[in-house]
């Protein structure tokens, strides 16, 4: 049976589009019809990629200069009655384009108004996230609070309760849950994963999300020869991900302490920019790309993975059994989250961005280069994401749904 399947990733970042990809690729390879709705990085990546998109109503945060969420601004410009006509207006666009589409099930990535307007229109759900239980940080951190700052976020956190409650109740409204994520006791995402356990039947720990390649069968010293770098050289590949002002932050950041690196490494910077130029240019000590396509290329070569602490890019570099040095968005509690718990595994080192500096970033990596226990726990990890194949289980998760509908 042909199926019709609506595709809606969150369109913050690009962690959300590019682990929903290889799963709407499977199922266009199995003969399916696909539509993908979406916004902002998400819209441009879809783009950039020639998929068929419907653009949704977007929604993000505010960020200071340096980065860190500004709370305060993003509830100024979303507030509570804002955020409802925000939200309304979503599902209402939602609908028309399922209605224009007609899908047999929604596939939805840690969307909230395609999930509500396929419910009202009678669709099934099949949904993908890694954060059941969204927290908000209790104060920012970094700067002097006055007693005006401390009653709003006394009352912005009494009010998020409201609003935690009201979006578990959400989540739980699809008929399946699916977790990218690593069974216990290795889950990255465990902090933000307390879903109740009468729900438990819907929930499927699938394992990470890569792309089908080859090519990343083939040794770390035959990549790197064939990406043009030196085999028995140590390769650092810094990966900037997230939304577009705190990807652009971060990559100067790096840029900054990458150029003074020692010839001792090979040093490549991706800015995670899907519109930017695809040619490379030096850059002291660093090469430096807009963009690189073959991204899991780069990660299957290096020694290390630099990046922020988003989920995709935890799980990714866990795939190919790399260590991390992370550097979470500022005032970011999941990224926080994810971060604390690589690092308890054992297979990644944080550094706040407010230190973030050649001097500091050198000597994570020389540690990392240098005790073999990040290697080689990340290996261990590495070695339990092969048993699972996630496109699989998230492929027949929504065909076994939508034909029994």
């Amino acid at each position: 049976m042909k199926l019709r399947v609506y595709v809606a990733p969150c369109g913050i970042g690009l962690g959300h589009i590019t682990r929903s990809v290889p799963i709407a690729d499977e199922l266009r390879r199995r003969g399916n019809e696909i539509a993908f709705s979406t916004y902002l990085d998400g819209l441009d990546f879809a783009r950039q990629n020639h998929l068929a998109t419907y653009e949704a109503v977007p929604i993000n945060f505010k960020v200071t200069s340096d980065g860190t969420i500004d709370f305060k601004m993003t509830a100024a410009t979303s507030g509570f009655s804002l955020g409802i006509r925000r939200l309304l207006r979503q599902v209402t666009r939602e609908i028309k384009f399922m209605k224009s589409f007609r899908p047999n099930i929604v596939f939805s990535d840690s969307r909230v108004s395609s999930l509500v307007a396929a419910r009202l229109l009678r669709i099934p759900v099949v949904l993908m996230l890694n954060q059941f239980r969204v927290e908000i940080i209790r104060r920012p951190t970094g700067q002097r609070m006055s007693l005006f700052d401390r009653l709003f976020f006394f009352i912005a956190n009494l009010g998020w309760l409201f609003v935690r409650t009201a979006l578990s109740l959400v989540w739980v409204r699809s008929q399946i849950i699916l977790i990218p994520d690593l069974p216990p006791p290795n889950t990255i995402s465990l902090g933000n994963l307390a879903i109740p356990r009468h729900y438990n039947g819907k929930v499927r720990l699938i394992g990470p999300i890569v792309n089908d390649n080859t090519e990343l069968a083939r040794s770390e010293g035959e990549l790197k020869h064939r990406l043009g770098f030196h085999a028995a050289r140590p390769l650092v590949y810094a990966a900037v991900s997230g939304p577009k002002v705190e990807r652009e932050i971060l990559a100067d950041l790096l840029l900054q302490s990458l150029i003074e690196f020692p010839k001792e490494y090979d040093v490549v910077l991706s800015r995670g920019d899907p519109n930017g130029q695809r040619k490379p240019h030096r850059a002291g000590s660093a090469i430096a790309y807009d963009w690189i396509e073959n991204q899991d290329d780069f990660i299957s070569a290096c020694d290390v993975v630099v990046g922020r602490a988003g989920h995709g890019t935890i799980m990714k570099s866990l795939s190919y059994g790399k260590p991390m040095i992370l550097i979470p968005i500022p005032d970011h509690t999941e990224q926080y989250g994810n971060a604390r718990r690589a690092a308890s595994l054992g297979v990644a080192k944080i550094i706040d961005q407010s230190r973030l500096d050649y001097g500091t970033l050198e000597a994570a990596v020389r540690e990392i280069l240098h005790n073999a226990e990040y290697r080689g726990r990340s290996i261990e990890l590495m070695k339990i994401t092969r048993r699972m194949n996630a496109v699989d289980s998230a492929c027949e998760a929504i065909s076994t749904l939508a034909v029994s509908h």
